[in-house]
Order: C-alpha cells, then sequence, then structure tokens
C-alpha cells in the first residue's frame, strides 16, 4: 500500500475528527461533548485537533455544515422528481428527520447559550440554507400549481413545518409506540387537512 503524503494525511485526519465529532455532537450535544473526548475518539491527541480547527465552535460548525450540504443535496434530489406533492412533502421530512439525528431543541439551546453572535448568525445561515429554503421552494412550486391556498406564504409553510417536525428530530424509538413514518403521516394530515371534517 502507497504511503499517504503529509496533505493526504491531514485531509484523512480531518474527516476522521468531523467524523467523530458529528457522532458525539449528535448524540450528545454541544455543551457536553469535549474536545479531549472529540480528541479520544478520533485517537489523536487534543493538540493534534487543535491544528485542524482553532476551537470547539468552529469544529461544530465545520460539523454542522457537512451534514446541512448533505440534507440539501438529498432534498434537491427529492423536489427534482416528479412525484406526487404529498409523498414529496412526507419524504422530505422523513430525510431531513433520518439526516439530522439530534435533539432539535437541544441543538437549539447550545447554540442560544454556547455560542458566539457571530457563530450563531452562521449555523442560522446554514439551517436556512439547508432545511427551509428547499422545503419553501416546495411550497413556492405547489402555490404555482395551484395546490397551496393562495393566503399562505411559502416561507410561513416552511418554517410551519419545521416547528412542526422539531419534536421528531433524534427521538428515541421507545418514546412513541407509533414508528416515525406514522407520526410524519399523521403530522402531514394535520398540515395539509386540519383537524376538522
Amino acid at each position: 500500500m502507497e504511503k499517504l503524503t503529509r496533505k493526504e494525511e491531514m485531509q484523512k485526519t480531518r474527516k476522521t475528527i468531523l467524523a467523530h465529532a458529528q457522532q458525539l455532537f449528535m448524540l450528545k450535544g454541544y455543551r457536553s461533548t469535549s474536545t479531549r473526548e472529540i480528541a479520544e475518539f478520533s485517537q489523536i491527541t487534543q493538540p493534534a485537533l487543535y491544528h485542524h480547527f482553532k476551537d470547539k465552535e468552529t469544529l461544530y460548525i465545520e460539523v454542522i455544515r457537512e451534514v446541512t450540504q448533505k440534507v440539501t443535496v438529498e432534498l434537491n434530489s427529492i423536489i427534482a422528481g416528479d412525484i406526487e406533492p404529498e409523498w414529496t412533502l412526507k419524504k422530505m421530512i422523513l430525510t431531513l428527520i433520518d439526516q439530522h439525528p439530534t435533539n432539535i431543541m437541544l441543538m437549539i439551546h447550545d447554540i442560544l447559550n454556547e455560542m458566539k453572535p457571530e457563530n450563531q448568525l452562521i449555523l442560522f445561515q446554514l439551517s436556512q440554507e439547508a432545511y427551509t429554503k428547499p422545503l419553501s421552494h416546495y411550497f413556492v412550486e405547489m402555490a404555482q400549481r395551484g395546490l397551496l391556498k393562495s393566503t399562505i406564504n411559502p416561507n410561513t409553510a416552511a418554517s410551519f413545518v419545521m416547528m412542526s417536525i422539531s419534536p421528531l428530530f433524534g427521538q428515541q424509538p421507545f418514546k412513541h409506540k407509533k414508528p416515525i413514518e406514522e407520526q410524519v403521516d399523521e403530522l402531514i394530515q394535520l398540515m395539509l387537512y386540519g383537524v376538522f371534517n
């Protein structure tokens, strides 16, 4: 096997750190995850971690950037597929839940209480770009097809979906008797048709 160059070794280490940091941040949250723990999990020293990332916030932002980039690609491919509108929304929601396996409320709490204001803004922009923007695009398409009420703003609809599904992020399977798909189906029914006959 060919020996890696210094640059390739650095890239490999960076990827390893990001992968392990993502696992820990998504499992435990920002506040409860230490850089020492990430370094140990990545089998490197803490100073080596700081060679790649200047601080914990920078590392967290890069983890979220990677997560949101993957989510954006998946959501855009779902929107590009020409499938029935309700099924598209369901696939988008299931993708968001699957690709963002953390308690969103814990994440928001950590961001608001632990991050510098400039980093809060970066994380807000990443989430808007990855989550809200594709949903807004979906609702714009539904409006153009005459399927969205004329009194509903597509951006408001996208925000409503995000608020409605946030309790499902990072949900432990034993907490609910219903499978996640059934919970999503029920939420979609409420969003699209309301609660009255």
